[in-house]
């Protein structure tokens, strides 16, 4: 019977076998998947210490021949025993391809071997005498992303990047990343595609906005099988040009005809949520694939960047037995109250000898048996996570990057009130956008965490609410007529995404179902009540222009009549008291004509038109829609002794609010129009 042997293996050994597990399915999504977490972790470093992120993005691709020459290894026609590798002469690939062979020829089509050996598009024979292209082959591609950001010291970057599952953003709060996979999973797709290392010069700021005295470069790859870096080279020099952030440089396999769209995609969904940052793009293909060279400037259209987010402690309904046994470890209180009172957040001091007392433990000292039981997730009493730890794009930096790409006829953005799920604090974000250069039928464009999610759209609650919950035609829109551009931004200390590719958010969970629901209707509103006057302003010109197609017609036969009348009239004094002896006099001496007489009713029909269209204004403002929480705005100036700069804009946490006209109250207040 044979002996089993039980080895273990490492964080870097497991995600190299199971790559799906972080985006990295095939070659395309593995280079879409490199692209973005260099790109997240470039605007996590300049965000870090308050720097308006600059992002540089160049994609270079090259074939099998370029790439050999690239990492110094023989080409096709420079192999000493070209049978080895499948490469045969002309004379042998002309019998194969009649249907012949060499002596000990599997039978194996050579074509497929010639095309393996230079992996570039390729157009292959059909039936009857038809050609069609093959599938996009695999490439190898240079991607290099250059920041503005922190940096990285000297001592701290192979650990840094060469060890998985280490990383700063472990705890409770908002982060673009959770796991730190991101970079040293490109590592390690680089190092089973390529085999070539990464590249990283970084220069470390020690002060925000100063030029760092020293550069580092640094050569390394990952040891699979110990999870450790592995330097090639490592040195520090001094940072005679200035520079300023970090430079990465990967070699990967991967696939641009397949995911190139998605990186475009990617990139551009990203300026729109995050307008205070530029991205400059660049895409170098090889010759022989053909494909368009891509040169593209996402310019800065903000300087209003969120504040960073803040980490908290554990709400209590959040814990498990597991994380109560971690704490507990880890905490420097001596007793249970202390603990509840200090280590969570929620829980009052009355709540917390409620549940002391509740637990039958007493408030002792910690003891190695004295593990109380959770019963902190079925208490109801504790107060809603905190919110204020989170950090939304914000209203203004969302409606300007939409404005910018979309350039919508009518935009409104809504903003939900802090919520909770499962004790993570949540917030949700809306845009919707309606005409313009929005694209056909209803659009949905999701985030979480200020990240754009491109794949699975289908199953995520934002596409479902839009498709099944909202009666798009009850806001005077038309689902598929008119071209609707909804964006859903989630922000949250835990998205609760579905699945293991963190693509999609479900729709099981009913306070993020709502929260969304809620903010899309109230944009809905908007537009409705913008559509509605619209539509009235509209119902009232065609109302005009039937009336008047008539005015002819009742001209004539009104005046004939009249005419008729004048030419009958008599001297007698009843008559010239008549209401009307006026104007049969006129008609008759033919100071009063038709075609004075067609003015005359036109301007009747313009001033009940008006009438009409007025009273359906006055309607529509009654039932409009009500914004209780509207209110003044009062700026005070911090000295008195100083005029107020009226056009100076005045920056908020989410807003940036630029007054036009200045007015006094009897108080001495400035109210702001």
């Amino acid at each position: 019977m044979p002996v089993e042997k039980q080895r273990q293996k490492s964080p870097a050994e497991f995600f190299s076998d199971n790559a799906a597990i972080a985006g990295f399915d095939n070659p395309g999504k593995s280079l879409y998947t490199t692209v973005r977490e260099l790109v997240e972790n470039a605007l996590d470093a300049a965000e870090s210490v308050g720097t308006l992120p600059s992002i540089g993005i160049e994609i270079k691709e090259m074939n099998q021949t370029e790439f050999n020459a690239y990492r110094g290894v023989l080409g096709s026609n420079e192999r000493k025993d070209s049978s080895l590798f499948g490469l045969k002469d002309k004379k042998s690939k002309k019998r194969k391809l009649e249907g012949g062979g060499d002596a000990g020829d599997t039978g194996d089509t050579d074509a497929a071997n010639d095309a393996a050996s230079e992996p570039v598009q390729q157009e292959q024979k059909v039936e009857k005498g038809k050609k069609r292209a093959s599938k996009a082959e695999d490439q190898y591609y240079i991607v290099t992303v250059k920041d503005n950001g922190c940096g990285m010291a000297f001592e701290a970057i192979p650990n840094m990047l060469g060890i998985v599952l280490s990383g700063s953003k472990y705890g409770v709060r908002q982060t673009r990343g959770k796991f730190g996979l991101g970079a040293k999973m490109a590592l390690i797709w680089g190092k089973k595609s390529t085999g070539v290392p990464v590249k990283v010069v970084s220069a470390h700021m020690t002060e925000p906005g100063t030029i760092p005295k020293s550069v580092t470069t640094c050569v390394l790859d990952i040891d699979i099988y110990k999870n450790r870096p592995r330097t090639e080279v490592h040195e520090e020099t001094k940072n005679t040009e200035e520079f300023v952030g970090t430079e990465f440089q990967v070699v990967v396999g991967g696939n641009w005809k397949s995911h190139g769209k998605y990186i475009k995609s990617y990139l551009q969904k990203l300026a729109i949520i995050t307008p205070y940052a530029e991205f400059k793009f660049d895409f170098i293909p090889t010759e022989s694939t053909k494909s368009a060279k891509v040169d593209v400037l996402y310019e800065r259209t903000s300087d209003n960047m969120p504040e960073l987010s803040r980490e908290v402690k554990h709400h209590p309904s959040s814990v498990n037995n597991l994380l109560i046994q971690q704490l507990l470890d880890v905490s420097n209180t001596k007793t249970l109250f202390q603990f509840f009172t200090t280590e969570l957040a929620g829980i009052k001091k009355p709540i917390a000898q409620r549940i002391i007392a509740e637990l039958a433990v007493g408030d002792k000292s910690f003891s190695e048996d004295m593990r109380p039981k959770n019963i902190l997730k079925t208490v109801t009493e504790f107060g809603n996570p905190d919110g204020t730890c989170l950090s939304p794009a914000g209203e203004y930096n969302l409606r300007l990057g939409i404005e910018r790409h979309y350039k919508p006829d009518h935009l409104f953005t809504c903003t939900s009130k802090a919520d909770a799920h499962d004790g993570h604090p949540f917030l949700v974000e809306v845009g919707v956008a309606y005409g313009g250069n929005c694209r056909d039928k209803v659009n949905v464009t999701r985030f979480a965490n200020r990240i754009p999610l491109l794949f699975e759209p289908g199953a995520d609650v934002s596409k479902k609410i839009c498709d099944k919950l909202i009666n798009w035609k009850s806001y005077h829109m038309d689902p598929v007529a008119n071209s609707i551009e909804v964006f859903v931004s989630i922000v949250s200390t835990k998205i609760p995404f579905k699945g293991t590719g963190k693509e999609y958010i479900g729709d099981n969970i009913s306070a993020i179902k709502q929260r969304i629901l809620t903010c899309i209707q109230s944009c809905c509103r908007q537009i409705k009540e913008i559509l509605g006057k619209r539509k009235k302003l509209g119902d009232a010109k065609s109302r005009r222009n039937k009336l008047a197609k008539y005015v002819p017609d009742a001209t004539n036969a009104i005046f004939g009549i009249v005419e008729v009348v004048a030419a009958k009239k008599t001297s007698s004094a009843a008559s010239s008291q008549s209401p009307y002896s006026k104007l049969l006099s006129d008609v008759k001496s033919k100071t009063f004509t038709k075609k004075k007489f067609e003015e005359k009713l036109l301007e009747l029909v313009d001033k009940e038109v008006k009438e009409a269209e007025n009273q359906d204004l006055l309607d529509a403002k009654k039932t409009s829609v009500s914004h209780p929480d509207e209110q003044l705005i009062y700026l005070k100036p911090m000295d008195r002794e100083k005029d107020l700069a009226w056009g100076e804009a005045v920056k908020g946490g989410n807003f940036v609010f630029v007054p036009s006209q200045a007015i006094v109250d009897s108080s001495g207040k400035f109210v702001v129009k």
